[in-house]
């Protein structure tokens, strides 16, 4: 049974600072848990209750040892972000970090100052969809360990997580080694432009746009086109729905050019 304590220090995880202090992250729900099992992910700890050991559970084949706790739901709750909570959760150490991001013949996807969870959960779901295998992230993007972000990306944090850097530093050292692209209203029509199949293509938060340190380096705008003739219609699309449109009509367009 857990102790109290323990679950204090579980329950911090919710915050930023005690990840980072502890360099560990909660992780909950079946799909997931079984996702991590089955990776190279390090699980402290596997929490659940009696029941799910010994129904959902007893398929566990992880490829190392885990410890199990078993816990009463009324302590899941405590522990849990979820309003529904799961009858499992994993706590899992952060991996190690990647510090070179390959330019070579990589379509790069780079998330400028996103600090919606769920944006950026479902960011990492969408490069996990499209091939994408990198991502690059500015310093103030919310953390992928985010509890929230964790659930969104429904187990795609697993193969991808953003590589976090200061977006000056990070265009200086790539300045003129590749083709750097950003979702821009005033930009070239998306449809109808030459897409290569690498590069960097930045994509910002709706409500802020590009930032003003990323703006110089930037040498393709490119954008989505409105279809509506209402003048009342929507003004702009949310990050994650742009970035799923602008990653499909590249790989679309790199398919019939025989790029992929």
């Amino acid at each position: 049974m857990l102790s109290k304590n323990r679950i204090k220090e579980l329950q911090s995880l919710s915050q930023k600072k005690f990840r980072n202090t502890s360099k560990t992250f909660l992780a909950e729900g079946d799909k997931i848990v079984f996702e991590l099992l089955n990776s190279d992910f390090h699980i402290i700890e596997l929490i659940c209750t009696e029941k799910w050991l010994s129904g959902k559970g007893r398929s566990i084949t992880p490829k190392k040892q885990v410890f199990i706790s078993i816990a009463e739901e009324y302590q899941l709750e405590k522990i849990s972000s979820l309003s529904n909570p799961s009858e499992v959760i994993a706590v899992c150490t952060f991996p190690k970090e990647k510090n070179e991001v390959e330019l070579e013949n990589n379509l790069i996807l780079f998330i400028d100052s996103v600090r919606d969870p769920g944006n950026l959960g479902t960011l990492i779901r969408l490069a996990d969809w499209f091939g994408v295998t990198q991502i690059v992230a500015s310093e103030d993007t919310v953390e992928w360990t985010n509890p929230k972000v964790i659930q969104s990306t429904m187990g795609s944090f697993i193969r991808i997580q953003p590589t976090y850097v200061n977006p000056a530093s990070f265009f200086n050292n790539v300045k003129g080694k590749t083709e750097i692209f950003a979702a821009d209203l005033t930009g070239e029509n998306i449809y109808t432009s030459k897409l290569s199949n690498h590069g960097i293509l930045i994509v910002s938060s709706e409500s802020h746009g590009l930032s003003e340190s990323i703006e110089p380096f930037v040498n393709r705008r490119i954008h989505i086109p409105k279809f509506s003739e209402q003048l009342s219609s929507a003004e702009s699309l949310n990050v994650a729905t742009a970035a799923a449109i602008l990653l499909s009509e590249f790989k679309r367009k790199n398919i019939l050019n025989g790029k992929i």
